[in-house]
């Protein structure tokens, strides 16, 4: 009788750049409501209680129940679905901005590395010669009067100066520079914007609303008078005010 061997599952699914690949096309700040179908089809994914449950039963038998997903639909949904619309979006410029981060401070060592590897300094000495002996030999003969005496050429510092380094060295320098200065755009840009905390926010307020879904099914406090409508509204109103206050 043969044992099979169950496999160790691979851990390399679970590294950053394969579970957290940012969407490069961008999301939306914006949340609109879809078609009726895939909007029902939204709310049981995210657990929240579809008029689907009706089909097989008579929603006036249940006209409390009805009402109050008709209040939750008009006044809290929306604004549910706003915030974890805005979450998804800092999320992924959270991402985004790592990625660039990573990308970049390796590429700069990388770049680095390589324009000193292929820095020679006999190939940069040489240069420097052959940028000396350019000079004519007419410009070296050529004499200036300067009071009583002559100056020559020979007694001044040369004007032409050979580049530094070979070719390889500059374009290399050059990329450095140029990925550098891209990683320190990101990185003011994540630090301006603080991606990661807005992303918890808006996440935050969103399990919020959830939470308040349910107490207002459950009929449950603030939930339980006749003012039930208007502490609902309250309490998005509360969470809108919340969301546009500075990240703490």
């Amino acid at each position: 009788m043969s044992v099979k061997v169950q496999k160790k599952p691979s851990q390399f699914r679970n590294l950053f750049f394969i579970r957290r690949r940012p969407v490069l096309r961008g999301i939306s700040t914006d949340w609109e409501r879809p078609d009726e179908a895939t909007y029902q089809q939204m709310l049981e994914w995210d657990g929240f209680v579809s008029p689907k449950i009706w089909e097989q039963h008579d929603p006036a038998k249940h006209p409390v129940i009805a009402q109050d997903m008709r209040d939750l639909d008009q006044h809290l949904l929306p604004t549910f679905y706003q915030f974890s619309q805005r979450a998804k979006y800092y999320q992924n410029r959270y991402y985004l901005y790592q990625w660039v981060f990573i990308l970049g401070a390796f590429l700069t060592t990388l770049f680095g590395t390589l324009t000193t590897y292929v820095y020679n300094p006999f190939t940069a000495a040489a240069e420097q010669s052959a940028a000396a002996a350019a000079v004519t030999q007419p410009d070296i003969a050529a004499t200036a009067e300067v009071g009583d005496g002559d100056v020559t050429l020979e007694d001044a510092p040369f004007t032409a100066q050979a580049g530094g380094g070979n070719t390889w060295t500059r374009i290399f320098g050059y990329l450095t520079a140029l990925v550098g200065a891209v990683t320190a755009f990101f990185t003011a840009l994540s630090n301006r914007g603080e991606p990661q905390k807005r992303w918890a926010k808006n996440r935050r307020l969103t399990e919020e609303l959830r939470m308040q879904y349910f107490k207002y099914l459950a009929h449950l406090p603030p939930y339980d008078t006749n003012e039930r409508v208007q502490k609902l509204r309250e309490t998005v109103i509360d969470a809108r005010i919340k969301e546009q206050e500075n990240v703490s």
